[in-house]
Protein backbone atom coordinates (compact mmCIF):
# COMPACT_ATOMS: atom_id res chain seq x y z
CA UNK A 1 0.00 0.00 0.00
CA UNK A 2 2.69 2.45 0.83
CA UNK A 3 4.64 1.76 -2.34
CA UNK A 4 1.48 2.41 -4.44
CA UNK A 5 1.06 5.87 -2.51
CA UNK A 6 4.63 6.78 -3.49
CA UNK A 7 3.70 5.57 -7.01
CA UNK A 8 0.96 7.37 -7.29
CA UNK A 9 2.92 10.66 -5.48
CA UNK A 10 5.71 10.34 -7.83
CA UNK A 11 3.24 10.10 -10.53
CA UNK A 12 1.31 13.41 -9.88
CA UNK A 13 4.58 15.15 -9.39
CA UNK A 14 6.05 14.33 -12.73
CA UNK A 15 2.57 14.97 -14.35
CA UNK A 16 2.90 18.75 -12.56
CA UNK A 17 6.28 19.03 -13.68
CA UNK A 18 5.76 17.79 -17.43
CA UNK A 19 2.32 19.72 -17.42
CA UNK A 20 4.47 23.11 -16.16
CA UNK A 21 7.46 22.62 -18.45
CA UNK A 22 5.23 22.44 -21.53
CA UNK A 23 2.83 24.76 -20.41
CA UNK A 24 1.41 27.22 -23.45
CA UNK A 25 3.86 30.56 -23.95
CA UNK A 26 2.90 33.80 -23.78
CA UNK A 27 3.10 34.97 -27.52
CA UNK A 28 3.28 38.71 -28.72
CA UNK A 29 1.86 39.77 -31.17
CA UNK A 30 4.58 40.72 -34.09
CA UNK A 31 5.55 44.28 -34.60
CA UNK A 32 5.37 45.24 -38.20
CA UNK A 33 7.86 48.12 -38.75
CA UNK A 34 6.30 49.95 -42.38
CA UNK A 35 8.59 52.92 -41.81
CA UNK A 36 12.09 53.07 -40.63
CA UNK A 37 11.78 56.58 -39.75
CA UNK A 38 9.03 56.17 -37.11
CA UNK A 39 9.39 54.09 -33.71
CA UNK A 40 7.17 50.58 -34.06
CA UNK A 41 3.84 51.22 -33.92
CA UNK A 42 3.08 55.08 -33.95
CA UNK A 43 3.39 57.52 -36.52
CA UNK A 44 6.46 59.59 -34.41
CA UNK A 45 9.50 60.16 -35.91
CA UNK A 46 12.73 58.78 -34.62
CA UNK A 47 15.40 62.31 -34.03
CA UNK A 48 18.93 62.59 -32.68
CA UNK A 49 19.29 62.69 -29.14
CA UNK A 50 16.21 61.10 -28.32
CA UNK A 51 16.21 58.68 -25.24
CA UNK A 52 15.06 55.33 -25.02
CA UNK A 53 13.39 54.30 -21.72
CA UNK A 54 13.56 50.66 -20.36
CA UNK A 55 12.40 50.08 -16.85
CA UNK A 56 13.31 46.10 -17.14
CA UNK A 57 15.31 44.52 -20.26
CA UNK A 58 14.74 40.97 -22.21
CA UNK A 59 18.35 40.06 -22.71
CA UNK A 60 21.34 42.76 -22.03
CA UNK A 61 19.73 44.73 -18.87
CA UNK A 62 17.65 42.06 -16.66
CA UNK A 63 17.80 43.47 -13.11
CA UNK A 64 17.63 47.35 -13.47
CA UNK A 65 16.59 50.11 -15.64
CA UNK A 66 18.12 51.51 -18.97
CA UNK A 67 18.68 53.73 -21.49
CA UNK A 68 20.06 54.44 -24.93
CA UNK A 69 19.71 57.00 -27.15
CA UNK A 70 19.37 57.86 -31.12
CA UNK A 71 22.26 59.15 -33.31
CA UNK A 72 21.94 60.51 -37.08
CA UNK A 73 21.68 57.08 -38.33
CA UNK A 74 18.73 56.38 -36.57
CA UNK A 75 20.18 53.89 -34.36
CA UNK A 76 20.36 53.68 -30.97
CA UNK A 77 23.63 54.08 -28.87
CA UNK A 78 24.26 52.25 -25.50
CA UNK A 79 26.06 50.38 -22.90
CA UNK A 80 26.07 47.03 -22.20
CA UNK A 81 28.40 44.43 -20.41
CA UNK A 82 30.02 43.70 -23.76
CA UNK A 83 30.68 47.41 -24.16
CA UNK A 84 29.19 50.39 -26.11
CA UNK A 85 26.48 49.13 -28.90
CA UNK A 86 24.43 50.10 -31.63
CA UNK A 87 21.20 48.73 -32.90
CA UNK A 88 18.40 49.62 -35.33
CA UNK A 89 15.31 50.85 -33.48
CA UNK A 90 13.19 47.88 -34.25
CA UNK A 91 16.09 45.52 -32.78
CA UNK A 92 16.47 47.49 -29.67
CA UNK A 93 12.43 47.37 -29.07
CA UNK A 94 12.74 43.68 -29.27
CA UNK A 95 15.49 43.47 -26.44
CA UNK A 96 13.84 45.91 -24.47
CA UNK A 97 10.52 46.59 -22.92
CA UNK A 98 7.88 49.21 -22.03
CA UNK A 99 10.08 51.35 -23.63
CA UNK A 100 9.13 55.45 -23.21
CA UNK A 101 10.70 57.80 -25.19
CA UNK A 102 11.91 61.73 -24.15
CA UNK A 103 13.08 64.20 -26.44
CA UNK A 104 14.81 67.20 -26.34
CA UNK A 105 12.64 70.51 -26.38
CA UNK A 106 15.01 71.84 -28.66
CA UNK A 107 16.20 70.22 -31.72
CA UNK A 108 19.77 71.42 -32.15
CA UNK A 109 20.51 70.20 -28.64
CA UNK A 110 19.40 66.71 -29.76
CA UNK A 111 21.52 66.82 -33.10
CA UNK A 112 24.39 67.92 -30.66
CA UNK A 113 24.16 65.00 -28.87
CA UNK A 114 23.64 62.56 -31.10
CA UNK A 115 26.73 63.83 -32.61
CA UNK A 116 28.99 63.15 -29.33
CA UNK A 117 27.69 60.04 -28.66
CA UNK A 118 28.49 58.66 -32.61
CA UNK A 119 31.88 60.08 -31.51
CA UNK A 120 32.27 58.44 -28.01
CA UNK A 121 30.88 55.07 -29.88
CA UNK A 122 33.94 55.74 -32.60
CA UNK A 123 36.40 56.04 -29.86
CA UNK A 124 34.82 53.80 -27.36
CA UNK A 125 33.00 51.35 -28.55
CA UNK A 126 35.18 48.66 -26.70
CA UNK A 127 34.59 50.65 -23.44
CA UNK A 128 34.44 48.51 -19.93
CA UNK A 129 31.52 48.06 -18.41
CA UNK A 130 31.66 50.31 -14.99
CA UNK A 131 28.90 52.70 -12.95
CA UNK A 132 31.75 53.91 -10.01
CA UNK A 133 33.88 56.32 -12.27
CA UNK A 134 32.62 59.87 -11.92
CA UNK A 135 30.37 60.79 -14.84
CA UNK A 136 32.64 63.66 -16.29
CA UNK A 137 35.30 61.17 -16.49
CA UNK A 138 36.91 57.94 -17.81
CA UNK A 139 35.15 57.43 -21.27
CA UNK A 140 37.04 53.84 -22.04
CA UNK A 141 34.33 53.20 -19.05
CA UNK A 142 30.78 53.32 -19.76
CA UNK A 143 27.56 52.02 -18.56
CA UNK A 144 23.91 52.86 -20.32
CA UNK A 145 23.37 56.35 -17.86
CA UNK A 146 26.66 57.68 -17.95
CA UNK A 147 26.58 57.58 -21.81
CA UNK A 148 23.78 59.82 -21.89
CA UNK A 149 24.51 62.07 -19.49
CA UNK A 150 27.90 62.78 -21.27
CA UNK A 151 26.36 63.29 -25.03
CA UNK A 152 24.23 65.86 -23.48
CA UNK A 153 26.90 67.28 -21.06
CA UNK A 154 29.50 67.69 -23.54
CA UNK A 155 27.64 66.79 -26.75
CA UNK A 156 24.93 70.24 -26.26
CA UNK A 157 25.88 71.72 -22.74
CA UNK A 158 22.94 70.29 -21.00
CA UNK A 159 23.32 68.53 -17.37
CA UNK A 160 20.36 66.01 -17.63
CA UNK A 161 19.24 65.51 -14.24
CA UNK A 162 21.37 68.92 -12.38
CA UNK A 163 24.71 66.33 -11.44
CA UNK A 164 27.85 67.38 -10.48
CA UNK A 165 30.60 65.47 -12.32
CA UNK A 166 32.08 63.07 -9.57
CA UNK A 167 28.29 61.76 -9.21
CA UNK A 168 28.82 58.06 -9.41
CA UNK A 169 26.28 54.95 -10.35
CA UNK A 170 23.31 57.31 -11.64
CA UNK A 171 19.64 55.61 -12.39
CA UNK A 172 18.88 55.95 -15.84
CA UNK A 173 15.67 57.29 -14.70
CA UNK A 174 17.30 60.07 -12.93
CA UNK A 175 18.15 61.47 -16.24
CA UNK A 176 14.32 62.46 -17.05
CA UNK A 177 14.99 66.26 -16.79
CA UNK A 178 11.38 67.71 -17.76
CA UNK A 179 13.95 70.72 -17.91
CA UNK A 180 15.11 69.75 -21.52
CA UNK A 181 13.36 66.50 -22.55
CA UNK A 182 9.88 65.72 -22.48
CA UNK A 183 7.69 62.13 -22.96
CA UNK A 184 6.48 61.59 -27.11
CA UNK A 185 5.59 57.95 -26.49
Amino acid sequence: MHRKSLILTFSATSLSILVYLFRPKRAQAPVIQKNSSTYPGSSILIQPGDLLFSPIGKRESKFIGHVGIVNHQKEVVHSIPAGLTKDNVFNYYQKFRSIKIYRPRSPEIGISAGDYVQNLYNDYSNADYRIMPPLVTASHQQYCTKIVWQAYYFGAGVNLGDFNGSAKAIHPELLKDRRFLRLVL
